[in-house]
């Protein structure tokens, strides 16, 4: 079991045993969040030891910088900079945070509320010219910490030539319209935006150190935020546009944006090797691992039913609900009579993009899995691990079997506030008792 998180997200004491299906799913989706918590992440990436700090994967000499700073960015960017102070604290000179939670009074920094979205989002470009300005006023002697959580784009991607931010705005909502998932949204921001993504927050620092520590969703760190401690290359743009075309959306760019995607597009100039590669200090692994052992602690058997469930909310449905029972018929005929039933977890992000908010998916698979449901006693849920606070509401909603004609009532899962974003969580449970 993880350590409980800083900060409690949960209303009321953790479930000391499972006992009925609804605790089952509450020690699951407790531990995952916990599990997978920025702030663990980044205090076990950053470690002091007398003089030397330890920096991600590396160790230097705290004589080498007169200042240390620090960015925090995205759904996660309290706890990871809660991480950073506590980790470092009077070594840090300055920092700044962004992201859709308050920062806490005892973290004496700057801070900006920025709320789900997409970038173009009215004030990101101000957000933007503050990050750029600290990052710039670094020097050689200088460490700047990055720390890149999931929506930090929204605030990082400047629009491409030809484009406004609201028209960049707008244009990339159709991305989703046309079919483009997760990953393909966050590629052609990478390779479209201006501004932080692509390197533009790393290149911007006159020769400090850079670490970039990142909380990542299942597609890897460098899609992260656009990615702003690492350089696009030209093979990125190459499938940016193939991403594009296979969309039927390459003609809606302006001319200006397009050819930015050409394969003789000269790119901006490399990074030096002051900007380390991004670290990875939490991601969908480090939930499902903590959700298993909760589980597995309790008596009930743990199973995995992939490590990503692709598509839209009612296409997740069909696969995860498929998958769920064939790793249930599987493990109910085992002959393990100790196990109390068997629960299985996948992550999935509903094809929404790294800033958005998939609460406004739950309805849609809460219906198409309690429709799929064929086992007694079985329940489903879907989580969020961010649980944005703005606006508030349920980070997760568990259904049982539809009765037919019936309307599908979801039970609501409350959770407090975001503390990481490593996507949503799908659990399923089937007790013994239903056979095999």
């Amino acid at each position: 079991m993880t350590q409980p998180t800083l900060f409690n997200p949960f209303p009321g004491p953790p479930p000391i045993e499972a006992k009925g299906k609804d605790a089952i799913h509450a020690v699951a989706f407790r531990a995952a969040v916990e599990g997978a918590d920025a702030y663990h992440g980044v205090r076990s990436a950053l470690r002091r030891d007398g003089a030397v700090v330890r920096l991600g994967n590396r160790f230097v000499s705290l004589a080498k910088y007169r200042e240390v700073a620090f960015v925090s960015l995205g759904h996660a960017a309290v706890s990871a900079a809660y991480g950073a102070h506590d980790a470092l604290g009077p070594l840090l000179t300055q920092g700044f945070v962004a992201g859709p939670n308050p920062l806490p009074p005892e973290i004496p920094f700057r801070a900006t509320k920025v709320p789900p979205g997409r970038p173009g989002e009215p004030g990101a470009a101000a957000v933007l010219a503050d990050v750029l300005e600290l990052a710039g006023g670094l020097g050689e002697k200088d460490l700047l910490l990055l720390f890149v959580t999931p929506g930090a784009s929204v605030s990082l991607a400047a629009p491409p030539p030809g484009f406004d931010a609201s028209a960049w705005n707008h244009w990339l909502g159709t991305l989703a319209v046309a079919g483009a998932t997760a990953r393909d949204q966050a590629q052609v921001v990478r390779a479209l935006g201006t501004g932080g993504v692509g390197g533009g927050v790393a290149r911007a620092v006159p020769g400090a150190d850079v670490v970039s520590l990142v909380v990542e969703r299942g597609d890897g760190g460098v899609l992260v935020g656009g990615g702003p401690a690492s350089a696009v290359l030209p093979a990125e743009r190459v499938e940016a546009r193939a991403v594009l075309e296979r969309l039927g959306l390459l003609a809606s760019l302006p001319a200006a944006a397009r050819d930015t995607l050409a394969p003789d597009h000269s790119l901006p100039s490399g990074l030096g090797p002051n900007v380390r590669r991004p670290v990875a200090v939490s991601g969908p692994s480090d939930a499902l691992r903590a959700a298993g052992d909760a589980i597995s602690a309790r008596g009930f058997t743990s199973r995995l039913a992939a490590m990503s469930i692709p598509g839209r909310p009612e296409a997740a449905a069909a696969t995860f609900l498929d998958r769920v029972d064939e790793v249930v018929a599987r493990g109910l005929g085992d002959g393990n009579a100790n196990t109390k039933g068997i629960v299985v977890f996948a992550p999935t992000t509903f094809e929404v993009s790294e800033g958005g908010d998939e609460r406004r998916d739950f309805p849609a698979f809460a219906r198409a899995a309690a429709a799929r449901i064929r086992r007694r006693g079985m329940t489903v849920g879907v989580y969020q691990t961010s649980a944005l606070a703005d606006p508030p509401g349920a980070a997760g909603v568990v259904v049982d079997a539809a009765t037919p004609g019936a309307p599908v009532v979801p039970r609501p899962v409350p959770m407090r506030s975001g503390i990481t974003d490593v996507g949503c969580l799908l659990v399923a449970y089937a007790p013994r008792e239903t056979g095999g």
